[in-house]
């Protein structure tokens, strides 16, 4: 019965997949599309079932339901093209309730040279921002079921221009019954609409469904998690969204310590045209544990388009 409903919950999933298609390229507010978590980043982006973790709100906003402890967490991003960019997190459980969590995303894009028609700089400078504010809330829906939803208002800056929007995250994670430590996720992020535009035109946000699992071996200190990613993306065939997938491993070398490592194909398809690509796609990270605190570092490959280093710290209270 609880995978009955599990299936029906998925199923309106991807009905509303198939409402809200897109194609790569075509959304605005593109910097909610991007990792800004180091243990999520460094498992190639499979936090979509992972429990109790606050940093896999980032990918499913049931992740806290059950929880009985307050968490924060502080993550800075060394982006590509040296853009910069950072989250700041902080949950909190209220008696029954459930969990509530509020989080600020920032991303900035630096300074840029001011030219003329003729591209003659004229000695003025202007930057580009933009940032996301986050409030959400999880708890438990039933035995094995957990589901969690938020809101979210998106602002972007360029120069003396702006647009703003509002959108809704929702998700929920099942514990199949039977199989220790086994989680299936299933969420969908940036349902909304713009408010403001740069331009006359009313543009999309990146709509995203995200499906994947999380499983704790039982005779090796191993979790093992994959997700198939982006799958609202429209392309030629239906099924183009398994080649959008991500695996991801954490492995423990003792209690203090994680290693982790993970693969995005998403990634690795869409740098190829640049050239060399073997490790593209790849990532891989650190996690250190000091009393209540975590202390995190992911690296990721993006072939010849450079790499991007996360460093995080997260703690309970």
């Amino acid at each position: 019965m609880r995978a009955f409903k599990f299936c029906i919950l998925l199923g309106l999933g991807m009905g509303i997949m198939n409402i809200y298609p897109q194609s790569a390229g075509t959304t605005s507010f593109e910097f909610i599309r991007s990792q800004y978590s180091p243990r999520g980043a460094a498992m190639g982006g499979n936090l979509i079932a992972i429990k109790s973790d606050i940093q896999s709100t980032l990918y499913n906003p049931a992740a806290l339901a059950g929880n009985s402890s307050r968490q924060w967490g502080i993550h800075y991003t060394d982006h590509l093209l040296d853009f910069k960019a950072g989250h700041l997190i902080y949950a909190q459980p209220y008696r029954n309730w459930g969990n509530f969590y509020g989080s600020l995303t920032y991303f900035s894009y630096g300074s840029f040279n001011e030219t003329d028609e003729f591209g003659e700089q004229t000695g003025r400078t202007f930057g580009a921002a933009e940032f996301a504010l986050t409030l959400g809330y999880s708890n438990t829906l039933g035995k094995g079921f957990d589901y969690g939803t938020a809101v979210k208002y998106l602002y972007s800056s360029l120069d003396k221009y702006n647009a703003s929007a509002a959108a809704l995250d929702a998700g929920l994670i099942y514990t199949v019954s039977g199989i220790k430590d086994f989680t299936i996720g299933v969420s969908i992020a940036n349902l909304g609409f713009t408010l403001d535009n740069y331009t006359a035109k009313e543009e999309k946000l990146p709509f995203l469904v995200q499906l994947g699992f999380a499983k704790k071996l039982e005779h090796l200190p191993l979790l093992l998690t994959a997700s198939f990613q982006d799958m609202a993306m429209n392309e030629d065939h239906p099924t183009d969204f398994l080649k959008r997938f991500g695996i991801g491993g954490e492995f423990d070398v003792s209690q203090i310590i994680k290693l982790r490592l993970g693969y995005q194909n998403q990634i690795n398809q869409d740098v190829k045209p640049v050239g060399r690509t073997i490790l593209s796609g790849i990532s891989f990270g650190l996690g250190i544990n000091w009393r209540q605190f975590w202390l995190d570092y992911a690296y990721s490959n993006f072939g010849d388009l450079g790499s991007q280093n996360r460093i995080g710290i997260n703690g309970t209270m």
